[in-house]
């Protein structure tokens, strides 16, 4: 059963010194799952009391570095620490090339219990537990994917980041119980949004209005927009900036 999430990076592109990049961790009653590990990642996860016991699962939306710079780091602090349980890694097709590629070069030898899944040969998967995830392609510079996890008393929440506004995202959020979406430039720059195949936090507000979800969380904003900025941002009367404050979902 789906538990909680928390934000643990929210920052578009670039870090910053209060903002690390796109991560999000979801609980199980039985594991946790992790979505996106941009850089400082760990630390962030690690200050946030996790465990490696419980993580089970990374899914990866894309190949952009702020939303995988942390992922090998994580891989190598994991063999370090001598971890033995098995990690299922998600996503784009190409990922485990990448990382098989990045731990030849570094001249490491992983030795992990890792398992592979590209997203698109997949995207519909049966986790464990009763846990079942749902990918739908987004549309972004380079192959994109957005996530729907639901479990078997139907709560379902949807991650999706990095697109412009498209059919799949409407369905993919459609009467999701949460739905994490980005929101990485305010609605008075919506040209330069499109111009970087982003969305603004109006139109993240339009499609959770047509996806008839019941409660959207932003995320993914630009360095330039502050606290202060976010924080006003509201949705059907409710705050829809939370940064890392553990939700149940």
């Amino acid at each position: 059963m789906l538990k909680t999430f928390q934000i643990l990076g929210c920052s578009a592109g670039v870090p910053t010194l209060e903002r690390a990049v796109t991560c999000v961790m979801i609980k199980t009653i039985d594991y946790d799952i992790m979505i996106d590990c941009g850089e400082g990642s760990y630390l962030r996860w690690q200050k946030a009391g996790h465990k490696w016991k419980n993580l089970k699962y990374i899914l990866i939306t894309h190949m952009h570095p702020d939303h995988i710079g942390g992922l090998l780091p994580i891989l190598f602090y994991r063999k370090l620490n001598n971890i033995e349980s098995p990690l299922t890694i998600i996503g784009p097709p190409n990922i485990e090339a990448y990382l098989s590629d990045s731990f030849q070069h570094s001249g490491v030898n992983h030795n992990q219990d890792l398992h592979y899944i590209s997203i698109s040969d997949h995207p519909t998967i049966k986790l464990e537990k009763g846990i079942s995830l749902h990918a739908m392609e987004m549309k972004h510079k380079i192959p994109c994917w957005g996530y729907a996890l639901e479990d078997g008393n139907h709560r379902k929440l949807v991650f999706i980041t990095d697109t412009l506004i498209n059919a799949n995202t409407m369905k993919l959020a459609e009467k999701a119980d949460v739905l994490i979406h980005e929101a990485t430039f305010p609605h008075h720059h919506r040209e330069k949004a499109m111009e970087h195949f982003h969305v603004t936090e109006i139109q993240a507000m339009e499609i959770a209005d047509a996806a008839k979800v019941k409660r959207l969380v932003l995320t993914h904003f630009s360095p330039r927009l502050t606290d202060r900025d976010v924080k006003e941002w509201t949705w059907q009367g409710e705050p829809c900036v939370i940064f890392d404050e553990r939700q149940i979902i």
